[in-house]
């Protein structure tokens, strides 16, 4: 698909339109800085390749109306996997990262080659489930929840599965498509960026505690891949025991075990604080001191925008005021809380960034063939 240089401005043109979606080949040179000559030629070879095609015919003030360049959405699908603790997520998205189908599967994770096998099989058995082609599967994203050095090509470490130096070839070789691995606050926070906002906190409230930091549409993954441990952070001194070894973390007091005890669903817990019980009441009004707590410390650090993820952020729309008002009594600086946001609904967010980070993958590898991929 021509030479290095062209593939590289490809690669380019491929992700603006994944971001724009449609674009005149006028737009799409100015916005990338590249001469019509090269835009042209670039446009012209995606389009044999079968990834753009033409679109509906623009406006013009005179001369011949301009066309509208996008992607075949249907040329290619990313498929995205999230590992929980009790759970697999599947999700396969097309070429714009929109979802086309999805499927939950109740299993707790064993690191054995069986547990692997079986979620290969699973893999092959949703593809075809939903009519989708083994050859149109462009990459396959995993999210995982720990560190995960992608240089080594291992997870580092989980401390929610007791997992150390585990070599991601444990997927490889039950899973025959091209694979991008990442953690699952990171996969989440890719989910939500280009939605208004291009640089902010994650923060995950999901089974686990965790987060993510997003700079200009990137994520910041730090030297060691821990950038965003916030589940880790250190918010009581001497408090409670977390799992991870240490006393009072982030999770011991944020993770949704807080709110259910171990005795009934978050659901549940949320409709007996809605009945106005006072024991959940108590509970709650301790869970959003000490968020508001987390919260205007990450934005003393970064300044940036923070965005509230997971199953307790979806329950908590009616409950924000509450929140400002007591980051209000941490946050002297600023003259408003206006950079507190609940991340879109979405329950497939691991898995779906999981995707999208397969669909980056596919870039460099299909249309940058002289970048190496580790």
């Amino acid at each position: 698909m021509g030479s290095g240089k062209q593939n590289k401005n490809q690669e380019r043109i491929f992700r603006l339109l994944r971001t724009e979606h449609e674009l005149t080949r006028q737009d799409i040179a100015g916005r990338l800085g590249l001469s019509m000559p090269t835009t042209l030629q670039n446009i012209s070879e995606l389009a044999e390749a079968g990834i753009v095609e033409e679109g509906c015919a623009v406006d013009s003030t005179g001369g011949r109306k301009a066309r509208q360049v996008h992607l075949r959405k249907d040329a290619g699908v990313a498929v995205g996997i999230e590992v929980a603790l009790h759970h697999v997520k599947l999700v396969a998205v097309d070429l714009l990262g929109n979802e086309i189908c999805s499927r939950n599967l109740q299993t707790v994770f064993s690191d054995d080659l069986f547990w692997y096998k079986c979620l290969g099989e699973t893999l092959l058995s949703f593809l075809w489930e939903n009519h989708i082609e083994e050859k149109r599967v462009c990459g396959a994203g995993v999210s995982f929840p720990g560190i995960i050095d992608t240089n080594r090509d291992f997870i580092v470490r989980s401390h929610i599965f007791s997992l150390e130096h585990i070599g991601l070839d444990r997927f490889r070789k039950c899973i025959s498509f091209p694979m991008v691995f990442a953690n699952d606050a990171n996969c989440a926070c890719v989910c939500e960026c280009g939605f208004s906002r291009r640089s902010f906190v994650y923060v995950s409230l999901n089974e686990t505690v965790g987060g993510a930091v997003m700079l200009d549409g990137r994520l910041a993954v730090g030297d060691s891949y821990q950038a965003g441990e916030i589940g880790h952070m250190v918010l009581v001194p001497g408090g409670r025991a977390c799992y991870c070894g240490k006393s009072g973390c982030v999770d011991s007091y944020l993770s949704p075990k807080v709110l259910t005890q171990g005795k009934q669903t978050l659901d549940a817990f949320f409709q007996t604080l809605q009945a106005g019980e006072k024991w959940a009441y108590t509970i709650w009004e301790e869970y959003l001191e000490y968020l508001s707590i987390l919260i205007t410390n990450l934005r003393m650090v970064t300044n940036m925008d923070i965005v509230l993820g997971g199953a307790v952020s979806r329950r908590m729309a009616p409950y924000l005021e509450s929140l400002y008002e007591k980051a209000t009594e941490y946050d002297r600086f600023a003259r408003d809380i206006d950079y507190i946001f609940l991340s879109r609904p979405n329950e497939s967010a691991c898995a779906a960034g999981a995707a999208l980070l397969a669909l980056e993958q596919y870039a460099d590898r299909v249309l940058d063939r002289d970048k190496e991929i580790t």
